[in-house]
């Protein structure tokens, strides 16, 4: 009967573990998930695409001729009969013009707005990139603050334990009521440290619901366990990189063709446009006045758009043309000199993050155990006083929030850099 109970048990036990194991992998944020529905619902990023579409619908638009010009009048109609027929050469005229831009104007101009497409589509890459950037740094922000959280509420326990003993030692004469006072102080300071990661987590929560289109207040489970890698690329070749593929950048580049297209356009002003009509005729003729007269006509005539202001239109126009473009240039090599600083910044700083994870994982952290639990051993048997115990326990603690939150660092710099040089970096 035992053996029947007792096995039983262990198949409770494996179900109840197989539930809170499924629970909770089910509650893990994944953070490609999260990037995948931050691309599928965020609003502002549907804001940019909608754009770039907007001008992308310009393009065909910018090299179509102008509309042609169809025009009906009536010719030579008699102020006291108000009819036609009663004078000579009255009768209907029909009338289609097109105007005809000088050759290459409107290549330029689908040129021009073509290029301006393309800088708007790298502003949609742009804004992908920095809503992605968001998401991923409050992500590993709030991974942080989980794991902080997690280690005061453990830290706080054990806080609590040595409150309870020195309590206990103290009412049996073996300790001081200050060991007493002092634990229970650091245990309300943890408490306080709790409530502030608490409302850092819920803030940070809510930023990443508000990134995913959802409401603030959606809870989110538990982020993946960050696991170092190290960044295989030097600053130069980080500079390079962002270079070849920041979306800003090459939309720049975008930005000066149009430019150049615009002010070759410009140039073309110079040069008269072209208009060709065709019309017809249709007489009306009173038979009293001559019966076998012509009564249809058609006739055909070409214009040329004369540039006779050119000095204050034309020139001026070129001008200002050839002035957006050396400001497109000059903002380029500026965008270019603002990247490499960038760049600069945040290597450097993942280079300190990386070197301070590295000295927590392999010095201060195991040096920090061992000298806890060297100071544990010798409270227990009367060789170190109740506070260097806590000194140990408080300053362990701090370590680890401290690695934690460089890890956290590093990765947030990570997506830093890789929104500025527009790639992956792992």
């Amino acid at each position: 009967m035992r053996t029947i109970l007792l096995g039983c048990g262990l198949v409770i036990c494996l179900i109840l573990v197989t539930l809170l194991a499924n629970e909770s992998s089910a509650q893990e944020l994944v953070l490609d998930s999260l990037m995948a529905e931050a691309i599928r619902a965020n609003p502002d990023l549907k804001a940019a695409e909608l754009r770039y579409k907007t001008f992308e619908t310009q393009v065909p638009q910018a090299g179509s001729l102008p509309n042609p010009m169809f025009q009906a009048t009536l010719v030579n109609v008699s102020t006291k009969s108000w009819k036609l027929g009663k004078m000579p050469m009255s009768g209907t005229e029909y009338m289609l013009s097109q105007t005809f831009p000088f050759p290459g104007k409107l290549g330029l101009a689908k040129k021009s707005s073509r290029n301006m497409a393309q800088q708007s589509r790298e502003d949609y890459q742009a804004a992908k990139n920095f809503i992605l950037s968001e998401l991923k740094q409050n992500y590993y922000q709030l991974y942080q603050l989980q794991k902080s959280i997690e280690i005061a509420r453990k830290n706080k326990q054990l806080l609590e334990d040595f409150a309870n003993i020195a309590s206990t030692r103290y009412s049996v004469g073996e300790g001081l009521q200050q060991d007493v006072l002092k634990a229970q102080v650091e245990v309300s300071k943890m408490m306080d440290e709790l409530i502030s990661m608490e409302e850092m987590r819920k803030g940070t929560q809510a930023k990443i619901n508000v990134l995913l289109a959802r409401n603030p207040q959606d809870s989110l489970g538990e982020t993946a366990e960050l696991v170092f890698q190290k960044v295989n690329y030097s600053e130069d070749e980080l500079q390079g990189l962002a270079a070849q593929n920041n979306p800003g950048l090459k939309g720049m580049e975008f930005e000066i063709n149009a430019s150049e297209a615009e002010y070759k356009m410009a140039r073309r002003d110079y040069w008269p446009d072209l208009t060709l009509s065709l019309s017809y005729l249709r007489m009306k003729i009173d038979p009293t006045m001559d019966p076998a007269a012509e009564r249809n006509f058609v006739s055909a005539s070409a214009g040329l758009e004369l540039p006779l202001y050119f000095w204050s239109k034309q020139k001026k126009k070129v001008t200002e043309k050839n002035y957006d473009l050396k400001s497109s240039r000059q903002k380029y090599e500026g965008m270019k000199n603002d990247l490499k600083f960038m760049v600069s910044e945040q290597f450097y700083s993942l280079n300190k993050y990386q070197e301070q994870i590295e000295l927590y994982r392999t010095s201060i952290l195991p040096l920090a155990r061992s000298s806890l639990e060297s100071a544990q051993t010798g409270y227990q048997v009367g060789k170190i006083d109740f506070m260097a115990l806590l000194d140990n326990q408080m300053t362990l603690y701090n370590y680890e929030i401290g690695y934690y939150l460089a890890l956290s660092s590093y990765f947030q710099t990570v997506t830093k850099l890789e929104e500025v040089v527009g790639k992956p970096l792992f």
